[in-house]
């Protein structure tokens, strides 16, 4: 299956069989794939925060309208996005990538610099 192909197979679940459970090495894939995905600025801006307590997603559940999904599934991803560019935020994806990649790019780090010039200065409201 090409690109494309697998995009076009893609949709939103209604309806979940609460008696199976996602393997844990699927929930690990997708959030690798998560993690592999193109953002605004290459800086993931949000954290996953991966659900299976049962107690904890009931009380979420109420809170997004009473789907059934939240609770019928074997995990539940919430995504939390930043409420802001920090410069601590900004330098822990930078340091990150570097780390991982086991070197500094003088490139990536002139785009770090100018990232760190412009987005927190925005402030919360802007960006």
């Amino acid at each position: 299956m090409d690109l494309l192909q697998a995009l076009n197979w893609r949709y939103a679940t209604k309806k979940m069989d609460p008696t199976k459970a996602v393997p844990e090495a699927k929930v690990q894939r997708i959030l690798e794939a998560i993690r592999m995905t193109a953002t605004s600025s290459g800086l993931q801006p949000y954290e996953i925060i991966v659900v299976t307590n049962k107690e904890v997603r009931t009380k979420i559940q109420a809170a997004a309208s009473n789907q059934a999904q939240i609770t019928e599934g074997s995990h539940l991803l919430v995504f939390a996005a930043w409420n802001d560019y920090t410069a601590e935020r900004i330098n822990m994806m930078f340091d990150y990538n570097n780390e991982v990649r086991g070197f500094v790019n003088e490139g990536a780090e002139a785009y770090r610099q100018m990232l760190l010039k412009n987005y927190p200065a925005k402030g919360p409201e802007v960006t």
